[in-house]
């Protein structure tokens, strides 16, 4: 600390430098390993979820039913397709909607779009600097329930707004729902906000059980023994 307070503002620079090099390598790292495992196993992840985001899709929409959800090629890409049909009336306007069993609606978005949140929030994490070595770790148990949200609030709502989506293009235009604004922010940038407001107090409350775990030795050193 004392170094830091007598160290001349060249030598502070210098030291900010150095901390912002290594930080900007630590997230291009993790954002190649990230890059490289979706790559080779990003597809069969999202099979495993498929069955989650089904249910989690059914759950926020009373409306639609899925009855498919598929990990597909369209072309170059690979794509999340969801066929879904209709379990109850639909007013979109001054239109009703009928559910009909008959009645099928099919979807398809790109894979990769719903992988930059979770991409984003790793690379925050490791760019991050770190106190105490034991960060390292705990951000790391930290983030695994963080990504299963972050995908739980994007990859349903996104695919199930796709499906309102219809509705309104077809019967009002102008009109709007909270799904479709949620939906729009995502896309338009919202994803990496979504992954900064989600890193800030994972790295906070891995610092503070660093900090703790560190602090516990000492205090056991400074009881007496009895």
């Amino acid at each position: 600390m004392g170094k830091l307070a007598g160290m001349s503002p060249l030598g502070a620079a210098r030291v900010d430098r150095r901390t912002l090099r290594s930080a900007v390598l630590r997230a291009l790292l993790a954002l190649c390993l990230t890059g490289a495992l979706l790559i080779g196993h990003g597809e069969a992840l999202m099979q495993v979820l498929r069955a989650p985001l089904a249910s989690l899709i059914d759950a926020i929409d009373p409306h639609h039913r899925v009855i498919g959800l598929s990990v597909t090629r369209s072309g170059a890409d690979t794509v999340i397709r969801l066929d879904a049909g209709l379990r109850r009336l639909v007013v979109t306007g001054s239109h009703v909607t009928f559910a009909d069993p008959r009645a099928r609606a099919v979807i398809t978005t790109p894979l990769a779009a719903f992988w930059l949140a979770p991409t984003a929030l790793i690379a925050l994490l490791a760019a991050w600097p770190a106190q105490r070595v034991i960060e390292w770790p705990l951000r790391s148990l930290l983030a695994l329930p963080a990504l299963a949200l972050l995908l739980a609030v994007d990859a349903p709502f996104v695919l199930d707004a796709h499906l309102w989506a219809l509705h309104r293009d077809a019967h009002a235009p102008d009109s709007t729902s909270p799904i479709l604004v949620w939906s729009a922010f995502l896309k338009s940038g919202g994803r990496f906000v979504l992954a900064g407001v989600v890193a800030l107090p994972l790295i906070a409350l891995a610092s503070r059980t660093a900090a703790r775990v560190a602090a516990a030795p000492r205090s056991r050193a400074g009881e007496p023994i009895a």
